[in-house]
């Protein structure tokens, strides 16, 4: 009994984790010298989704600053252009897209 209550409570904590999405107000800070790439993530739903795919991109050189909206489940990357490229911020999104809890 007390077994079915522990995995009904962890199965709860999980859904509603990521079923809760707060409103989004960060905004992006862009200069003249920067790029911005937007990549969709349809998967990515709950909090821990945005703190994996942000945490891993701003450890990418060249990213200044990553937002995951998850109303809109894109993920805009500010970043400069001599020190990355597209292509390298692509593999890398999806990479950390495969480690997200909302598979």
């Amino acid at each position: 009994m007390i077994r079915i209550i522990i995995i009904s409570a962890c199965m709860a904590f999980f859904m509603f984790s990521c079923n809760t999405i707060p409103e989004e107000t960060r905004v992006l800070a862009v200069s003249d010298t920067d790029a911005v790439l937007v990549i969709s993530t349809p998967k990515a739903k709950c909090q821990n989704c945005q703190k994996i795919i942000e945490g891993g991109l701003d450890k990418v050189l060249g990213v200044k600053q990553s937002l995951l909206n998850l109303h809109t489940q894109e993920v805009s990357i500010v970043y400069d252009p001599e020190a990355t490229t597209p292509e390298l911020l692509k593999e890398k999104v999806a990479t950390l897209k495969g480690q997200t809890p909302c598979q």
